[in-house]
């Protein structure tokens, strides 16, 4: 079976990385040992890049797994994630249920899932599944696993074994119609089987899309939050996962996955279509979730033609054209009342810097000379020209836009940044979320440090 090319065995420090990068060669993956989901995993495309991506997977390979230690092998640049689904019990038999196709990711964590796979035809369905049965037998493997690989062209290469159920598992079920669940209590009671591998059938075409607490339109940014309004879609070839309800709160402890929609039809273009409109029905109100972005990919022609969409996920400036609409303001009451007008401030308290909207009657501006009948309005706050101490405080000011832990600050106080250049790094929702200078300038406040706690608006540098 062919594997990425890398080392088998976990590197000591960065030099002992850098030997082996510069004999795999570069891009290289820095990968946690016992990582999992996107944790753990880091790439650096050149020696300059080698020292953060290693201390960066090893950091939260001890962090979420209690495990340091971090290897090496080659990067494959937009290959597809091709997963098999296995069963095996304890009496000698192993089958597999196919093929799961979870190229959809940012930050290497999977954000839709399929299956079956797009571009894999079933000689390669073969194939691939006899790698994964072997593999499991080889071990002597006893229950519902996943493994992983890379798909490249008709070209196969073996990542790891997830010795577990998948978040994903559920698109497997929708095509086969067996509840692995199921067969995954039954292999631990010491039971057979209940299906030989020429019983295995797949029917239509599954879609899962995960539905997480994140801003896209800002980078994937966490957005916990309580809900408020919850309505869940439903119908044939519907099926939701969660846990959620009218009044739950996501907090940012935990992964910002809060539930899984998954649809079923006779092909993938129908099964698209009825995601499309079971996305349209979900309402989790106001939790900002990644319902907007999956309903923009599933548009694409990226999506239509079975691409990574990678092109997409890492263009900022499609990301931001995401951006949820804001509600209307409340209409004016008729029979004379005041005009209501929205207007937005920001205020600090206590060296944090808040976003604060007051929604009331429309200020009158002051009456033109020699005229005290005639009154005009302001101009909209885009029509107005920057100026003043309270605009130039603003630009000035970085702040956090969620709340978290600050893991890391890359920079000192005093010192000159470019617009871009990493300011620190803060982790919330089982993620690190890089915050990056707005603006170049002196790094006149640095009003953080490493291990403390911030809250979304917090002061977290002024560049002036």
């Amino acid at each position: 079976m062919a594997v990425v090319p890398g080392a088998t065995e976990p590197s000591e420090d960065v030099e002992a990385a850098r030997e082996v990068a510069a004999e795999i060669g570069y891009p290289v993956a820095a990968k946690a040992a016992g990582g999992g989901g996107g944790k753990g995993f880091r790439v650096a495309r050149t020696d300059d890049e080698l020292a953060d991506a290693f201390e960066g997977a090893s950091r939260e390979g001890e962090k979420f797994f209690s495990d340091p230690r971090v290897y090496l092998e080659r990067y494959l640049d937009d290959p597809r994630h091709v997963e098999v689904q296995v069963l095996a019990d304890a009496h000698g038999n192993v089958v597999h249920l196919g093929e799961r196709d979870c190229s959809i990711q940012r930050r290497h964590q999977k954000l839709i899932e399929e299956a079956p796979a797009p571009h894999v035809d079933s000689e390669m369905r073969d194939r691939i599944g006899k790698i994964a049965t072997d593999a499991a037998a080889a071990v002597e493997y006893r229950s519902a696993g996943t493994v992983e690989g890379l798909q490249v062209g008709e070209e196969y290469f073996f990542l790891e074994m997830n010795t577990r159920v998948q978040v994903e598992h559920c698109v497997t079920e929708m095509v086969t119609g067996i509840d692995i669940v199921r067969e995954q209590v039954s292999i631990a009671a010491g039971e057979p089987l209940s299906i030989a591998q020429d019983d295995v059938e797949w029917r239509g075409h599954a879609i899962e899309c995960r539905i997480n607490a994140e801003a896209a339109h800002k980078n994937f940014a966490p957005a916990p939050g309580r809900i408020s309004s919850y309505v869940e879609p439903a119908g044939p070839g519907v099926r939701v996962d969660s846990g959620l309800e009218a009044g739950s709160e996501v907090t940012p402890l935990y992964d910002p996955m809060v539930a899984k929609l998954i649809t079923w039809d006779v092909d993938r273009d129908k099964a698209t279509a009825r995601m499309l409109r079971a996305l349209n029905e979900y309402r989790i109100d106001p939790l900002v979730t990644l319902i907007p972005f999956h309903q923009a990919i599933l548009a694409t022609e990226q999506w239509a033609n079975g691409e990574t969409c990678r092109d997409l996920i890492e263009d900022r400036h499609w990301l931001r054209s995401l951006e949820p609409e804001k509600p209307p303001a409340p209409p004016a009451e008729e029979d004379g009342a005041a005009e209501l007008a929205e207007r937005e401030y920001k205020v600090e308290v206590d060296g944090r810097l808040h976003a604060v909207k007051v929604i009331g009657a429309a200020a009158a501006a002051p009456a033109a000379a020699g005229n005290p009948g005639t009154a005009t309005r302001r101009p909209p706050r885009r029509e107005r020209k920057a100026g003043g101490a309270a605009t130039s405080a603003v630009t000035e000011a970085l702040v956090s836009p969620l709340q978290g832990t600050v893991l890391r600050v890359a920079v000192e106080e005093g010192a000159e940044v470019s617009e871009g250049d990493l300011i620190c790094v803060i982790e919330a929702m089982k993620m690190e979320n890089e915050i990056t200078a707005h603006r170049s300038g002196k790094l006149a406040s640095l009003p953080i440090a490493q291990g403390a706690s911030v809250a979304a608006g917090d002061l977290l540098a002024k560049i002036e």
